[in-house]
């Protein structure tokens, strides 16, 4: 079985195959999409991706191997370990992986976020300290900006901070809820308020030392992307380096929004991974069910079902890349695209996984048909790196009434 496949090909072939800069690179990076990649999705995240979601087990060694690939790596710069290719690859990548399992690739996305935000944010002694590790696989990231009250209203958070001029030292004290990755991260990007300041958000990064003042609570019995571990991190009095501040006191939510913005892409990307893998199982199944004298695909409801899911699929894979491709380039439409490809990606994920199920009838409700994971996961993909409700009313908004401002029509035709 393929988990990259044709249509991901394509579309990068129409960004990079004729591109002047990159000789065989784009050839290499097909092979490794392709064999590399695929051969690691195939024996060490497919076969195990059910077990996985029934146990809630985020396989920690197969994200160190996914590192050892090389795949982590794949946009950063050599001098810190990378590939310097574009960021594209890596969201095909992260396509396949979700199709394999999107449980797991939910902890690979998230770590993504805290490596984009060292790397684009952080001075060059926290660069060199964590992202060659990090890029390596070898310690993995989380990202804390959401607490119990402050989720879509990311500014509402609690969390603060206070320098100690005595230990020449900041002190956290809040917590943070939902946060991908804490069980088992070695270094955090956390998002705090100034206590003195309040209207002051900054950035750190917070070295996981098994401190008494830093702990790390777990939450199960999610309703889906069970194979990612999730935890309450609590900060009572907590010490942070003064050099561990992220570039600039009161930029902290500055970067946030930038680092979202980026991660839309990828939850775009993840989502079509849930999509094609929930989409692919139904053809199997069409194909192999017989009724009324023939097989479900020969229905035409079937037919016109499997039309609706491959246009919001492909849709949505074209958003995506497309959105990842601006954002290698710097475009400025970046951050109103990326919530488009999120929105697009989440709702052909939920509702490719929903349609499955009811066209495979009491089979596709059942756990062995290995189906209903696939929608238990996107409900997930929805509410992640801004709900699609919030991105609707207040980011995508914004874009359209600047852009028709400065440009406004003058007369109709």
């Amino acid at each position: 079985m393929a988990f990259f496949i044709e249509d991901q090909k394509d579309i990068l072939d129409r960004y990079f195959k004729h591109h002047r800069d990159l000789g065989e690179s784009h050839e290499e990076m097909l092979r490794y999409l392709g064999d590399s990649l695929d051969s690691f999705i195939a024996k060490e995240l497919a076969p195990l991706a059910a077990k996985n979601d029934e146990v809630e087990v985020f396989q920690v060694e197969a994200f160190k191997k996914l590192g050892a690939l090389g795949y982590f790596a794949l946009s950063y710069p050599e001098k810190f370990g990378g590939m310097d290719m574009s960021p594209v690859y890596y969201i095909a990548g992260l396509e396949s992986l979700s199709k394999g399992d999107s449980g797991f690739t939910l902890g690979v996305a998230i770590h993504g976020t805290p490596c984009d935000g060292i790397f684009r944010f952080a001075g060059d002694h926290l660069k060199e300290k964590y992202l060659p590790d990090l890029i390596a696989g070898k310690t993995i990231g989380a990202f804390g900006l959401s607490e119990v009250e402050a989720g879509s209203d990311a500014k509402s958070m609690r969390t603060s901070y206070r320098f100690d001029k005595g230990n020449n030292c900041y002190i956290l004290n809040g917590a943070k809820f939902w946060i991908t990755n804490a069980p088992s991260a070695q270094v955090f990007f956390i998002m705090a308020r100034n206590a003195d300041n309040p209207e002051q958000i900054s950035s750190f990064i917070v070295p996981q030392q098994n401190q008494a003042t830093f702990k790390i609570n777990p939450i199960k019995d999610k309703m889906g992307v069970r194979g990612s571990n999730t935890a309450e991190l609590i900060f009572e009095n907590h010490p942070v380096a003064k050099d561990h501040l992220v570039g600039k006191e009161g930029d902290g939510f500055k970067y946030a929004m930038h680092m979202l913005n980026g991660g839309r892409t990828t939850i775009g990307a993840w989502s079509i991974g849930v999509a094609q893998a929930a989409f692919e199982k139904f053809l199997k199944y069409a194909h192999e069910r017989k009724l009324f004298g023939g097989h479900l695909k020969d229905l035409d409801n079937t037919k016109r079902e499997i039309s609706e899911m491959l246009l919001a699929i492909k849709a949505g894979r074209e958003l995506t890349y497309a959105a990842q491709y601006e954002k290698a380039i710097g475009h400025k439409n970046f951050p109103c695209n990326s919530a488009l490809a999120k929105i697009k990606g989440t709702d052909a994920a939920f509702m490719v996984s929903e349609r499955v199920i009811q066209l495979s009838g009491g089979f596709g409700y059942l756990r062995e048909s290995l189906m209903e994971r696939h929608l238990r996961d996107a409900i997930l993909g929805r509410i992640g790196e801004g709900a699609n409700e919030v991105l609707k009313i207040m980011v995508i908004p914004r874009f359209v009434y600047q852009a028709f401002e400065a440009n406004p029509l003058r007369k109709n035709w």
